[in-house]
């Protein structure tokens, strides 16, 4: 429970300066990573150029759920949850591509929670999740108000998901 605070306290440290921004510059997004038996995934994206000298700059802020079998000595199944936060440079200006195109690449941070169901609980060691968040990748603007994803991430691996502006 401490830890479950601790988490919560500094993901809301991190995604304040993000919710202060313009939230009409933001979008919330849904994802699925190959990676870790697959990884569902959402998002909030927060434009934040204004605190960084009118660079091209978002905040992301997110939850991560991914769950793994194991069927040795007894079957049981870890189930982890990760918040995280963080933030990515938008390269399209730079390489100045066609206004839809936006490549991108970007860290923060992630804690998490495990839980272990099954038989063989009791004996399984208990495995961490968090650390260092990483994430690159590129977003096309299929309409005005929905960007197609796809990015390769520290938790997910190679991950397909769709980006819904306000």
């Amino acid at each position: 429970m401490k830890r479950l605070l601790v988490t919560v306290l500094l993901s809301g440290a991190i995604a304040a300066p993000a919710f202060a921004s313009d939230i009409s510059k933001g979008n919330v997004g849904v994802g699925y990573g190959f990676d870790n038996g697959g990884v569902l995934s959402v998002h909030g994206d927060f434009d934040i150029s204004n605190m960084v000298d009118k660079q091209p700059v978002m905040a992301r802020v997110g939850f991560d759920h991914y769950s793994l079998d194991y069927n040795f000595g007894g079957s049981y199944s870890w189930s982890y949850n990760v918040f995280y936060g963080g933030a990515y440079y938008d390269f399209n200006k730079v390489l100045k591509l066609d206004h839809r195109i936006h490549p991108f690449a970007g860290l923060g941070i992630g804690f998490g929670t495990t839980s272990c169901s099954g038989s063989s609980c009791a004996g399984a060691p208990s495995p961490t999740v968090g650390g260092l968040y990483y994430i690159l990748g590129a977003q096309y603007d299929v309409t005005p108000k929905i960007a197609a994803e796809l990015n390769f991430n520290g938790w997910g691996g190679l991950s397909l998901g769709a980006n819904f502006k306000f």
